[in-house]
């Protein structure tokens, strides 16, 4: 992919007709995921400024689109392009998409955060910019996700984020466990016990990061998610009708019996 192809792309971005809008973002969410070199070029010429523009759209179908092809771009990115994006979304503006009114572009927001924090750990970092607003906004989604595919979306960005130093893995035991006194369900077992298979892969993944036996806090975790509730239901999931699932629950398991 040369600039040849990126910079008429981009351009394409600034049309007028809706219908043009949505034909150059598809296009640019099916190339700019294979972008290895050329990540940095699409920045420069614009790119990512102008689908950060287009996320703020009245139009719901370019909205969803524009931050789909943010997710896609920031797919296996380096640090320069993560921060040069960053710059450009900042994290109010992807607070507000992760609440957005529409399920779709919350999905998409989410993925976008989850390949945002993927990678090296000081990436995580970023869901804590602004006093965690996204964070926040990703435990508010997940309190509250209507479609399944935002639960997955989110429960991976939290998985992503317990993969990281101490701190992390704190922050999400916040969003995960609920806080003494209050009687609501964690949403972990919430999505333990789901229909879909992926949701409850998702959901042990973050049980599996949270309690890696070679973290210094992962006993106290690890007490936290029995009081919660939460290790007892991954127990009864030893004969999940899901092989990934039956996979992820022997390693939790595994993990667990080290304590």
């Amino acid at each position: 992919m040369n600039e040849m192809i990126i910079i008429p792309l981009v351009h394409l971005l600034h049309d007028p007709s809706t219908s043009v809008q949505l034909a150059a973002l598809g296009a640019i969410c099916n190339v700019v995921v294979d972008f290895t070199t050329r990540k940095s070029t699409f920045i420069q010429c614009g790119g990512v400024k102008q689908l950060v523009q287009l996320s703020k759209s009245m139009d719901s179908t370019i909205r969803a689109n524009a931050v789909r092809a943010l997710r896609n771009f920031l797919f296996l990115a380096d640090k320069s392009c993560k921060e040069g994006a960053f710059l450009e979304l900042t994290a109010s503006l992807l607070a507000s998409l992760i609440c957005d009114p529409e399920p779709f572009v919350q999905e998409q927001a989410l993925a976008l955060v989850r390949n945002l924090v993927d990678g090296c750990v000081n990436f995580i970092e970023y869901v804590f910019v602004e006093d965690g607003v996204i964070l926040h906004a990703v435990g508010r989604q997940l309190q509250s996700a209507a479609k399944v595919e935002v639960g997955i979306q989110g429960m991976y960005v939290l998985s992503n984020v317990a993969t990281g130093n101490e701190f992390h893995k704190e922050a999400v035991m916040h969003q995960v466990v609920p806080k003494a006194g209050n009687s609501n369900q964690s949403v972990i077992i919430k999505f333990l016990q789901s229909n879909d298979s992926r949701l409850r892969t998702a959901a042990v993944w973050a049980v599996v990061n949270l309690t890696f036996p070679s973290s210094p806090g992962a006993y106290d975790r690890v007490v936290k998610l029995r009081t919660a509730g939460i290790i007892p239901q991954i127990k009864n999931m030893v004969d999940d009708p899901c092989p990934d699932v039956k996979l992820r629950v022997k390693t939790a398991l595994g993990q667990l019996d080290f304590w």
